[in-house]
């Protein structure tokens, strides 16, 4: 059976996205708040999923296209995060509730050159 190698922005996407999970659950841990909770879960239902994605995907694409990754010399890259990317993330605690796939759209909509 073959597999498909993961896409090395798609993993950057996803260790970005668990990075910030920790931080989510930390404070919820803190804070005692089911909703930064599940903003939490959220975010860790987005970084299994970003994982998966081609690099043909349109996030991917559209990520790539802003400028959002840096390649590393060990053929790995690095997720480039702005201020846009990191409102979009927390309004995860304010907003409606998403889902990882609209986190992942999300991101990608908030997208500005870093």
């Amino acid at each position: 059976m073959l597999t498909r190698r993961p896409d090395a922005r798609a993993l950057a996407l996803a260790i970005f996205l668990r990075r910030w999970a920790g931080a989510f659950s930390f404070s919820a841990d803190a804070l005692d708040s089911p909703e930064t909770a599940h903003a939490g879960m959220t975010l860790l239902d987005a970084a299994q999923r970003a994982e998966q994605l081609a690099g043909d995907d349109p996030v991917i694409v559209v990520l790539s296209e802003a400028g959002h990754f840096e390649s590393t010399p060990d053929g790995t890259a690095r997720f480039v995060e702005t201020v846009e990317i990191r409102h979009a993330v927390l309004r995860l605690i304010v907003g409606p509730t998403f889902d990882g796939g609209q986190v992942l759209a999300a991101i990608a909509s908030a997208s500005g050159p870093p």
